[in-house]
């Protein structure tokens, strides 16, 4: 009932995600009301993503072709508008309209590039995705477990919402730590070492 996906990147998709759970949806995913998110939808929303990913690890394709597919796999099962605001932290309502369109896709470039070049870190992990439970106003959260040869299994949560009117991941937690935070972290970071030149960041993203 709830199959094993072989050869799934736990970080594939991790780059792609809202606020972590217990710390509220980035800005974009409070506003509008949840429609009726049943728990069939969104563990189907997650087995179609590790499905897409799957098939990239699989797939034939050097690094770089292999990004632009991931680039677009993260589009479909994910929030990235939001993701990538959230990311940016305070730097975002300092940025000009154009500014955060190049700065949304220079980050979905760098999230895509850099995961993509990780593909053959994860084949011989494993998938299983198990039960859904009710995470209120943030959506509903889908169960996994990663298991890998040699290693201990490793518990994967996944946050699925339907706030921006499409079913779209806004997080993954693994052993308790949000991706997107980490994320946030990353970004910060980076922005911090530009001296918070925002047109920096931006060129060396989109650069990755």
């Amino acid at each position: 009932m709830h199959p094993t996906r072989r050869g799934f990147v736990t970080g594939g998709l991790s780059l792609a995600l809202g606020a972590g759970l217990g710390v509220g949806l980035p800005v974009g995913l409070i506003a509008r009301p949840a429609n009726a998110l049943s728990s069939d939808a969104a563990r189907a929303h997650v087995e179609q993503a590790v499905d897409a990913v799957l098939a990239l690890v699989r797939g034939p394709g050097d690094g770089a072709a292999k990004a632009d597919k991931l680039a677009g796999v993260l589009e479909t099962y994910a929030a990235m508008p939001q993701i990538a605001r959230f990311a940016a932290g305070i730097a975002w309502r300092e940025m000009g309209d154009d500014q955060q369109q190049r700065y949304t896709a220079a980050f979905l470039h760098f999230l895509s590039t850099v995961y993509a070049r990780r593909f053959g870190e994860y084949a011989g992990q494993s998938v299983t995705v198990g039960g859904v439970t009710d995470s209120g106003k943030r959506g509903l959260t889908v169960s996994s477990t990663v298991s890998q040869a040699g290693g201990q299994p490793i518990l994967v949560d996944w946050l699925v919402t339907d706030r921006p009117g499409r079913i779209v991941i806004a997080d993954i937690v693994i052993e308790g730590v949000s991706l997107l935070i980490t994320q946030r972290e990353e970004i910060g970071a980076m922005l911090n070492a530009r001296g918070g030149d925002v047109e920096r960041l931006i060129s060396d993203l989109a650069a990755t």
